[in-house]
């Protein structure tokens, strides 16, 4: 078995370019090979009071972040501070982060906790940046949380990088100071697997069920790109709410179709809830899981369930020994275990927490000042390479018409009996081609 088979799933206005080539960062550091071509000039970035070096001294940089802390997503906002705290780590054991005016600097980082609540999260922004002088914010947890925060990071002039959201929404060119996200947009991945069922079975007959909130609105509209222009039709849709303590019956009313293909667009344990009653029902479609669960939770599926279920993936499992030798994961893994309460948490819940921090520390290092604005402008022209833990042929790319940094993806089948998403395909690569679209449902 191959690497590859071993893998699963793991932003600005427009702008105009300057015609200069970005300082050099520090690929000791990151691995990143190659920097920005030009850099980029937003008025909006521009426009803001002289505040662009807060946070900074001769020796530190002092860096914010809101993630649940406490409540039913602690194990996923607790893992992603650790991994964030790994990587800082890392690079602090180096020497710290060489910024565009040659100055090497440790980096601070101050985390609070929102508890996942929207009103937490734009309170706790507001003390970060008015309070703890942050320089800069990045992770911010959740669709809900970001967006209530964007308007005083607007305000404040203050970058928000790297967030923990697949929100289209944070790819909106009218918010420069807000992305690139940490994760692929909702609405890439769906139309994504839109494209590969249109591929595969053109006249398929879909049922979906799906949250009803943005996020779920993102992958129906996404979906629903896809598979244009084939006979593939959608035969009926049924939402629940986040807070439902069981979707059941919407399982019975979309078993009831017949149909051929299901789209589970639903997260956590509510998936793996749909998940199993569709395998009690007896009905057998082809499964299309959106990907908001990993592979340590699909194991948790009742015998049965869930095999051959088919899932966008963009990244290698940390959590797989069989990966432990990659260089990106070797080093994540190293370092985690030095790193306090990495030894008692599950590796994949901390890979987004330590990539949000590797971004950063590349957007830091291939600023053409060391400013607020410098910093924002290097994180919307982004090319990085070197170890890290995306699939062999996904692109780390942002540029002035290109707001998203994650835009490929291997689509993956579930193996329950191998415990593995087996690679179905090569990259579905969309760099370029994902332009900002408003969610309209």
């Amino acid at each position: 078995m191959t690497s590859i088979s071993r893998m699963r799933l793991f932003a600005a206005a427009a702008l105009l370019s300057l015609g200069v080539t970005a300082c050099g960062g520090s690929a000791a550091l990151t691995g990143a090979s190659g920097a920005q071509s030009s850099g980029s000039g937003d008025p909006a970035l521009a426009e803001c009071p002289d505040n662009g070096t807060v946070g900074l001294t001769d020796t530190t940089i002092k860096l914010g972040v809101s993630q649940p802390l406490s409540g039913p997503l602690v194990a996923v906002g607790g893992g992603f501070v650790v991994g964030m705290n790994a990587y800082f780590n890392y690079v602090n054991g180096n020497g710290g982060v060489k910024g565009p005016d040659g100055k090497q600097r440790k980096i601070e980082l101050v985390a609070k906790d929102d508890q996942y609540v929207a009103t937490k999260t734009k309170a706790n922004v507001s003390a970060l940046i008015n309070e703890d002088k942050v320089f800069a914010l990045l992770g911010l947890f959740g669709t809900s949380g970001n967006l209530a925060a964007r308007p005083l990071l607007a305000q404040e002039c203050v970058p928000s990088l790297f967030a923990t959201s697949g929100a289209p929404e944070l790819g909106n060119p009218d918010y420069p100071w807000g992305g690139p996200a940490g994760s692929i947009s909702y609405l890439l991945e769906a139309r994504a697997s839109g494209e590969y069922l249109k591929s595969v079975n053109p006249n398929a007959k879909v049922a979906i069920l799906y949250q009803d909130d943005d996020l779920g609105r993102a992958y129906l509209q996404g979906f629903k790109k896809g598979i244009e222009g084939s006979n593939i039709s959608i035969v009926k849709t049924e939402s629940f709410e986040s807070t439902d303590p069981d979707v059941g019956n919407q399982i019975t009313s979309l078993a009831a179709t017949g149909a051929d293909t299901f789209y589970d667009i639903a997260i956590g344990l509510q998936a793996l809830q749909a998940l199993n009653h569709v395998h009690a029902s007896g009905w057998k479609p082809q499964i299309i899981q959106a990907a908001q669960v990993g592979l340590s939770l699909l194991k948790k599926l009742e015998p049965g369930a869930g095999d051959g279920l088919i899932m966008a993936g963009t990244s290698y499992d940390a959590d797989d020994p069989d990966n432990a030798d990659l260089p990106g994961i070797k080093l994540f893994l190293d370092w985690l275990k030095k790193t306090p309460g990495g030894e008692k948490i599950l590796p994949s819940t901390a890979t987004a927490g330590w990539t949000a921090a590797m971004f950063m520390t590349w957007a830091i290092e291939n600023a053409e000042t060391m400013d607020r604005a410098g910093v924002m402008r290097a994180a919307h022209n982004m090319d990085f390479t070197g170890p890290n833990f995306y699939l062999p042929g996904i692109k780390l790319v942002t540029g002035p018409d290109d707001h998203y940094l994650i835009e490929g993806v291997v689509q993956q089948k579930l193996d329950r009996k191998a415990g593995k998403l087996i690679p179905l395909g090569e990259v579905q690569d969309f760099n370029g081609a994902n332009p900002y679209e408003k969610i309209t449902g």
